[in-house]
């Protein structure tokens, strides 16, 4: 999209007062978009309302809404889209992580929370939006046709599967399958709906700081070297931002990590023993294994 597409065109995002979802919004307002910030009410939401206005947003808005409330997610969507008459893009982004697998003693509760709000949080987010999705950009061919983004954050973990991170690995596959899914819908429907998915590495968010001990084990674990080092949000938000501007299907962050699908094409072998040897560098921890294996990991956004 030419820089200048984006002026006045409505913008909403899930999981805005995130790490990820704070710093994309902050990519994105100097366009001047129409923002609307979706997300748990929280003090540092209510602040970045005052900062994307002064970053040249030209109007924003945060509304308080539960992925998980179905209810809550139908009336607010019906707002935007009354208020605003379509939604141009859409960052489907909220999500939580966590280390949660059956062989460390995950709960059902504990994979039910990261699934209802990873998957079933963006399926209800998705079809509560539908009715507004996109622009009119009708053709003499498709009189009907519509143009707009939809935006997924996924991660690199939706790509392979991370030890100990089982729940959270399938809830991050959902998401790469449910955005491939929509946008072949969308191209057979005709419309210029572009829809883009987001894999990044782990990055330093508020789920890894939660925890002195589990802070100390990032710091060992970024010492083996360039692969193993954590990206920004920051990084993370400047990829999506020009994925959005030329249209990249499917981004990973950093750009070489392309490279765990592609040789697990290859050897399964191969990447699980680099993703099982990043896993054992926590038995040097053990306070880290028992009190945050189970945990719930905050907003990753």
């Amino acid at each position: 999209m030419k820089k200048k597409w984006y002026k006045g065109k409505t913008f909403v995002i899930t999981g805005a007062s995130g790490d990820i979802g704070s710093e994309v919004c902050r990519k994105f307002a100097p366009l001047g978009l129409r923002m609307y910030l979706l997300d748990l009410m929280n003090p540092k939401l209510n602040d970045l309302v005052s900062e994307l206005g002064n970053l040249g947003a030209e109007h924003v808005e945060a509304i308080e809404m539960d992925v998980t409330n179905q209810e809550q997610i139908k009336s607010t969507f019906d707002y935007i889209g009354k208020t605003e008459g379509c939604i141009d893009i859409l960052h489907n982004n909220a999500g939580i992580g966590g280390m949660v697998s059956i062989t460390n003693g995950g709960s059902f509760d504990d994979y039910r929370k990261i699934m209802s709000i990873n998957v079933d949080g963006m399926w209800l987010v998705l079809q509560a939006a539908l009715p507004y999705i996109g622009r009119a950009a009708p053709t003499k061919k498709n009189p009907e046709r519509k143009q707009g983004q939809l935006i997924f954050t996924s991660s690199s973990a939706g790509k392979t599967g991370i030890p100990n991170m089982a729940a959270y690995s399938m809830s991050k596959h959902a998401v790469v399958g449910l955005a491939d899914s929509i946008r072949r819908e969308f191209e057979m429907l005709g419309h210029d709906i572009q829809v883009i998915c987001v894999c990044p590495a782990p990055a330093r968010t508020k789920f890894w700081a939660s925890d002195p001990e589990l802070e100390k084990w990032v710091e060992q674990y970024q010492q083996k070297g360039l692969l193993y080092k954590f990206i920004e949000a920051e990084d993370v938000a400047n990829r999506i931002l020009k994925a959005s501007r030329k249209y990249k299907k499917e981004i990973y962050v950093p750009r070489y990590w392309w490279l765990i699908p592609f040789l697990q094409m290859f050897s399964h072998h191969t990447v699980g023993k680099l993703l099982i040897k990043i896993e054992e560098a926590k038995k040097d921890m053990p306070s880290v294994n028992s009190k945050n294996e189970k945990s719930q990991g905050k907003s990753e956004e």
